[in-house]
């Protein structure tokens, strides 16, 4: 009996979810090349054709979707094991891979992942940026963190509401003096205004109460807080950001806030991970300190799925 190449099984799973040869190959972290030695593989040893390739595209057989569908969850299980033996261990290792918007990274991370890395020499940690919520599971992240006005529609990961975060509004001394200052959120109406891209209206609130909306049609729309609020300094408009990004530049009168007396819908911020049954030391540990440092709620798990017959 001919030995079973494992990892090109795995392999095959990978470019299944990649889509093809190129994307899945970086999931498995092997060369283009390993990954389609491994699928021609195992294709001889089966006997069946896996994946139906053109010049433009790959796209994978019935059969090879039959066989992805019972394979896929057995890795999962596997990769599940193998983070539940190395928690045991005392010595946390390994690489810790974290999505965030800058914004969180830059103001809520950095005391959570100092401590985190001084603790356990062994732990690499790897953040990237992405004010999208990415898939965990494809691109291999222990955690994702995401910002959003209302709450999480997606139920199928493990989550904790980390923050959450005032705005307010914030306008250059110039722009106030062509302008005027406002002093009801009608005043500023038809105002140049710099805003993220779901921007449509921003929501007045005073204790909490919502008092008014205002219509925006927003001169810069981005993500990127940081450049919003450097367009708003230049006079291109007027801003909804956190007290705590502007803070420098209110001080050094770069900026002016609009409306004290009012604040903004606030941003909610959740860390997402997948719904393992099993956690991995890594994010056991950077979870605890995270706990420690801002306070987070208790974790919301998607609620249990009824087992069913046929594989997803």
């Amino acid at each position: 009996m001919k030995t079973i190449e494992w990892k090109d099984w795995e392999i095959f799973c990978r470019v299944v979810e990649g889509g093809g040869f190129t994307q899945g190959a970086e999931l498995a972290e092997v060369p283009k090349s390993s990954a389609s030695a491994a699928v021609a593989r195992l294709e001889s040893q089966l006997g069946i054709r896996l994946f139906e390739r053109t010049t433009r595209r790959v796209r994978v057989t019935e059969r090879g979707q039959r066989l992805y569908e019972r394979v896929a969850p057995l890795f999962a299980e596997l990769h599940d094991i193998s983070a539940e033996a190395a928690s045991v261990s005392a010595e946390v290792s390994g690489l810790l891979r974290i999505s965030t918007p800058y914004e969180v990274g830059s103001q809520h991370l950095s005391e959570s992942l100092t401590r985190v890395l001084r603790a356990h020499p062994g732990l690499r940690v790897q953040v990237d940026v992405s004010w999208d919520q990415p898939d965990l599971i494809r691109h291999g992240y222990d955690l994702a963190f995401v910002m959003t006005n209302t709450g999480l529609h997606d139920t199928s990961f493990a989550s904790k509401r980390v923050v959450l975060i005032d705005r307010g509004f914030f306008a250059a001394p110039a722009l106030i003096r062509a302008r005027g200052l406002p002093r009801t959120p009608q005043d500023l109406q038809g105002w140049p205004s710099l805003g993220h891209p779901e921007d449509k209206y921003w929501e007045f609130l005073r204790d909490g109460v919502e008092i008014a909306r205002v219509d925006v049609e927003p001169r810069l729309c981005t993500h990127n807080a940081e450049l919003r609020m450097k367009s708003a300094i230049d006079g291109l408009g007027v801003v909804r950001l956190s007290p705590r990004l502007v803070q420098d530049e209110v001080g050094e009168g770069q900026l002016v806030r609009v409306l004290p007396a009012y604040t903004s819908s606030p941003l909610k911020v959740y860390v997402l991970m997948p719904a393992r049954k099993l956690m991995p030391a890594s994010v056991r540990v950077f979870l605890d300190v995270l706990e420690q440092t801002l306070g987070v709620p208790e974790t919301r798990r998607p609620p249990a799925r009824k087992r069913e017959t046929a594989a997803p």
